[in-house]
């Protein structure tokens, strides 16, 4: 551990990504556990986390109820309350900093197969009440059917191939507060008191077809209580996703393509009772500061219940579920991220809840 905080410190010297990292789509139970989870992804995540890993799916599994709510904090939660059940969308919004975001995603997964319909917002908004150095604000709404196909090669090799076809209504922006007010041809004021209404300009809609291809190699056990060891590497958005925009709209930005890699010890204590350690260095190849790519994740998961911690953008995690077999479980998890330029500068903690119910048809 000493050697791992000196590692960290070192590598935050040259930080220079002073930003929110655009992020795929993450779930509490990898959260949880510093999202260090494409060598592991043994459930229906394995869809959004790495295919191959369907190669390596038992039986048939239906989540009917797939839902998930993700907040920094209880006004946040006030706010969405009051939204959906009050109309009061004019005040989603802080004007200084929020996150905030929503998914619903029933999931079929069988040897091999799996699928997804789903509906997942994220929204990322850090105005500062436009007295900060930066406007950072990173949103989107999206709709649509994920695919996921896992070839096993033989019992220690597989590769998948994941396919989305998405409508997206979303906004990017990365300015300055002087610019966002010239652009906008409003002031601080106006913007500030109706943030939902002014950002409404930068919005874009659109549909795509992401493309990701991932490989799972599980090496042979030296012996049969030795853990097993697995080592995976995945590409999302390959050739980098690109947005026909509709209606006349604006095109929602590019998923630029990016390289991630992975390892999981996995140890079996008892016919209940599993021990996962894994390890995840994603956005690879790209001129990204060490630690926003580190994930470390450890994960104690009986039959009924789970603990989960790790490291993510070098700020712990941590994450609980209760699982009733097959597939009713409650997850929870807090994560935090980095906007600062070095390590420890700007952290701002994040929670995601997520209910599943589920059976086994066959």
């Amino acid at each position: 551990m000493k050697h791992l905080l000196t590692l960290l410190i070192l590598f935050a010297t040259n930080l220079s990504w002073g930003s929110l990292l655009r992020q795929s789509y993450e779930f509490p139970r990898a959260t949880g556990m510093g999202n260090a989870f494409i060598a592991l992804a043994d459930d229906a995540n394995a869809i959004f986390y790495n295919p191959a890993a369907l190669a390596r799916v038992k039986g048939v599994h239906l989540h009917l109820i797939d839902t998930g709510l993700n907040v920094d904090g209880m006004d946040t939660a006030q706010r969405i309350k009051r939204a959906v059940f009050d109309g009061e969308y004019n005040n989603l919004i802080d004007p200084d900093k929020q996150f905030l975001g929503f998914s619903f995603k029933p999931t079929l997964i069988t040897p091999y197969f799996g699928i997804s319909i789903y509906n997942h917002s994220f929204g990322y908004f850090d105005m500062q009440s436009l007295q900060g150095s930066t406007v950072d604000v990173f949103a989107y709404n999206d709709l649509g059917v994920a695919l996921g196909f896992g070839i096993p090669l033989s019992q220690y090799f597989s590769f998948g191939v994941g396919l989305k076809a998405v409508s997206r209504t979303g906004m990017d922006i990365n300015m300055t507060p002087a610019q966002l007010i010239a652009d906008l041809g409003s002031s601080a004021l106006q913007i500030n008191n109706n943030v939902y209404e002014a950002l409404k300009k930068y919005m874009g809609v659109g549909y795509g077809f992401p493309l990701s291809g991932g490989v799972l190699i599980t090496l042979p056990q030296i012996t049969k209580s030795a853990p097993t060891i697995r080592l995976a590497a995945t590409v999302e958005d390959i050739g980098t996703t690109t947005f026909t925009k509709i209606s006349g709209a604006n095109s929602p930005t590019p998923i630029r393509m990016t390289y991630n890699f992975g390892s999981a010890l996995q140890y079996t204590l008892n016919k209940d009772l599993n021990l996962n350690v894994t390890l995840d260095l994603r956005h690879q190849f790209e001129s990204l500061p060490f630690v926003k790519t580190f994930h470390l994740g450890t994960e104690l998961r009986h039959r009924f219940f789970a603990v989960r911690g790790g490291v993510y953008q070098g700020y712990p995690t941590y994450g609980a579920s209760i699982e009733f077999p097959p597939h009713t479980r409650l997850h929870f998890s807090s994560y935090a991220v980095e906007l600062g330029n070095k390590l420890w500068e700007r952290g701002e903690r994040w929670y995601q809840v997520q209910l599943v119910i589920g059976f086994s048809p066959l």
